[in-house]
């Protein structure tokens, strides 16, 4: 794997991850709104948010050279760990899934700009 790619890791981790937590939301939505058959997704999506996260956590600790990523991202881990022990469907359980956009979205963008800006 070139020096490039392998800088970029992260960057991919976190789109992932990111992409996973939307899907989430709006698996968890459908089964808010009582959609049969959409409780186990959810479960799943959740699984490959907190793999996706942890291993774009770990990535950004690991390989970059910036500390922005893995800083913006550990926020997350509270509430990735804590949702899941929240009543589902209740406004506790919306607040917590959605205080993961800032730190996910916010760690995503950091390391796009991070890869951009180290591979010129």
């Amino acid at each position: 794997m070139t020096t490039s790619r392998l800088r970029a890791a992260p960057a991919v981790l976190l789109s992932a991850a990111a992409a996973s937590w939307a899907a989430n939301c709006a698996v968890g939505l459908a089964a808010w709104r009582g959609r049969r058959g959409s409780r186990w997704p959810h479960h799943a999506l959740y699984a490959s948010t907190c793999t996706w996260t942890l291993l774009a956590l770990a990535a950004s600790a690991l390989l970059g050279r910036s500390r922005t990523t893995t800083a913006l991202l550990a926020p997350a881990l509270l509430p990735l760990v804590v949702v899941a022990r929240v009543r589902p469907g209740g406004t506790g359980h919306v607040l917590l899934a959605a205080s993961l956009a800032p730190p996910l979205l916010g760690a995503t963008a950091a390391a796009w700009a991070a890869a951009g800006t180290r591979s010129r």
